[in-house]
């Protein structure tokens, strides 16, 4: 019953296709565009970077492994911090157990990407750095509260004679590849789908947002919502990080035994605890 179901569905999407081809050029060529300005350029360097920086064996001079897999994930964004769970991982450097928990706070939207398009959506530059740090900010209390004990292996350093960059080049380039085509089909399913049922214009932001972060924040500006309102939608979009998101990282575990499930579960104690932590800035700011 399954299958017939998935196959009927995928053949309905063929015949979308085919009626709405215009539709699908212009959604692949939006989601190009996306990936070559706002993708392409800081994820295929940093993904290079993180794995000469594991090669070299780099984490050892942290205290403890979890101390670099939260500070690199920070600074290299999603999907490049579940490159490096993986690759710590396969490496022996984590267990496994502490890879499924890493993945709980390890989630975080490349900042100079977040500020340009909440920027362009408020018209102010205090906005953004409030839901910036509140996105920041929720990861380090998962971390604090849900965070388990790792448990890590030694290994011999490497010598910069060892660095394989053709390597770590060729995995890069799989890996922004992959990312490109994630993006490209959420765009094209979400316009096809959109432009072939007659959904009113919220109901659109919300679904391309759930689907691609970036298709959905850039919707906000057509709501007529109050500001306070399209503070609280951004913040959700940006916390769970949609379905473009998180089938990049279920890809990027591919061929390991680490559960995804745990992403998607600190994706959703994320939202909570942003929207939270929001409120609360908003009730505080009330009373003084």
């Amino acid at each position: 019953m399954k299958k017939n179901f998935l196959y009927l569905t995928l053949l309905a999407f063929i015949l979308l296709i085919f009626k709405n081809y215009n539709v699908v050029l212009d959604s692949t060529i939006k989601a190009v565009d996306i990936w070559l300005y706002k993708v392409f350029p800081y994820l295929f360097i940093m993904i290079i970077i993180n794995d000469l920086l594991i090669q070299t064996n780099f984490a050892k001079i942290f205290p403890k492994t979890s101390y670099y897999v939260f500070i690199m994930s920070l600074l290299s964004g999603t999907p490049t911090s579940a490159y490096i769970v993986k690759s710590l991982y396969q490496d022996g450097k984590i267990t496994k157990e502490y890879a499924n928990n890493a993945l709980l706070f390890t989630y975080f939207c490349n900042p100079l990407f977040l500020y340009t398009i909440l920027k362009f959506i408020f018209k102010n530059s205090f906005i953004p750095i409030k839901l910036m740090i509140i996105h920041y900010l929720s990861n380090i209390i998962i971390y604090l509260f849900l965070a388990k004990k790792e448990s890590c292996q030694s290994k011999t350093i490497q010598t910069f004679g060892r660095l394989n960059l053709s390597n770590s080049i060729s995995k890069s380039i799989t890996t922004v590849s992959m990312v490109l085509g994630a993006i490209t089909f959420y765009m094209v399913l979400s316009d096809i789908l959109l432009s072939s049922c007659k959904f009113s214009s919220n109901f659109g932001v919300f679904f391309k947002g759930f689907l691609e972060v970036t298709q959905g924040l850039n919707g906000l500006e057509t709501l007529s919502f109050s500001s306070k309102i399209k503070e609280i939608i951004a913040l959700g979009f940006i916390s769970f990080g949609g379905l473009s998101i998180h089938t990049q990282i279920k890809c990027i575990l591919e061929e390991t035994d680490i559960n995804y499930k745990y992403f998607l579960i600190g994706r959703i104690w994320q939202v909570v605890i942003s929207l939270f932590l929001l409120i609360l800035l908003g009730i505080i700011n009330a009373w003084f």
